[in-house]
């Protein structure tokens, strides 16, 4: 018997989520073990061979699975398991899942914005202004993954350029261009729009700083949908305080939740969306798990597998 331990605080909703229209794909010779929080693991959920949950709550149980020999992540990033010294299994990440979602929060937030969704909404008066739209915006996406080409090809129709920054410049779906992270400066130059989808990798650390921030054409939209790390925060408030930036849209934090006292919250021009950017659907999640324990189960190579060297 295949033993599977999944830990997440949405243990029972993924219960439901197996035992529902999933219950026909999974094999008879597979025993699932539930738990809603790491502390309540027993020795046979302690011996499984597969692991499925996120990444807080299994990597501290690591150390405690001797027979841990794949490990499925429910979140998109992995950075928790990087921290962890053990890199005898294989770990897989959650991809072609979040595309759609995030190409809803970053295409419906640059609507909002360079259309005044928001201020006419508010308005107490009669606004006429006139909007420029999206049709002669440059946009860049910053993480051209399977997340970020998704978000590339939403919005290929209404602007005018799509540029894409990856790990090494090359080519990506929805892209016209795509820059290296060494050639980040130019990437960046005279874009209207930046939206940053990068993974928490120590090469991604602080990679959207004052220089790159500097590039932008004047009163750009930044949008972090990604990992907290990879933007100077400091030097987008600043950039936004001067008039550089015309609006910055926040879902990611180094410390979650932000605080209900945080200056951020009353900062004009700042929105805070709470890390809703691209939520996750356990439905998607339990399917992304069940294709990949087939592979499993036949030798085949994993879906979404991690290389520990370079965090993604």
């Amino acid at each position: 018997m295949l033993k599977i331990t999944v830990v997440s605080t949405r243990a029972d909703a993924l219960k439901e989520a197996f035992e529902g229209d999933m219950s026909c794909r999974v094999p008879a010779d597979v025993e699932l073990y539930f738990h809603s929080d790491s502390e309540s693991l027993e020795d046979e959920s302690l011996a499984a061979e597969i692991a499925l949950g996120a990444p807080d709550v299994l990597a501290p149980l690591l150390e405690r699975m001797p027979k841990l020999r794949w490990v499925q992540s429910t979140w998109a990033g992995i950075t928790p398991f990087l921290e962890c010294p053990r890199r005898d299994y294989q770990l897989t990440g959650v991809k072609d899942v979040f595309g759609a979602s995030m190409s809803e929060y970053a295409l419906g937030w640059v609507l909002a914005i360079e259309r005044s969704v928001l201020s006419h909404a508010s308005a107490k008066q009669w606004q006429p202004k006139i909007d420029r739209g999206l049709s002669e915006l440059r946009v860049g996406i910053a993480g051209v993954g399977s997340i970020g080409s998704a978000v590339a090809c939403a919005f290929t129709p209404f602007v005018r350029e799509v540029r894409g920054l990856n790990s090494d410049g090359r080519s990506a779906p929805g892209c016209n261009s795509c820059f290296a992270r060494e050639d980040r400066l130019a990437f960046a130059e005279d874009l209207n729009v930046l939206i940053m989808i990068l993974p928490d990798t120590p090469a991604t650390d602080g990679l959207v700083d004052a220089a790159v921030l500097d590039r932008l054409a004047p009163g750009a939209i930044v949008i972090n949908g990604g990992r907290a790390n990879s933007l100077d925060l400091s030097a987008a408030l600043s950039a936004k305080a001067s008039g550089r930036l015309k609006a910055l849209v926040l879902d990611v934090f180094q410390d979650e939740p932000l605080g209900d006292d945080d200056a951020l919250w009353n900062t004009p021009g700042v929105y805070v969306t709470s890390h809703t950017a691209a939520p996750t659907r356990l439905d998607s999640i339990v399917k992304v798990f069940l294709d990949n324990l087939q592979r499993y189960q036949k030798g085949d190579a994993l879906q979404g597998l991690i290389d520990f060297d370079r965090g993604y």
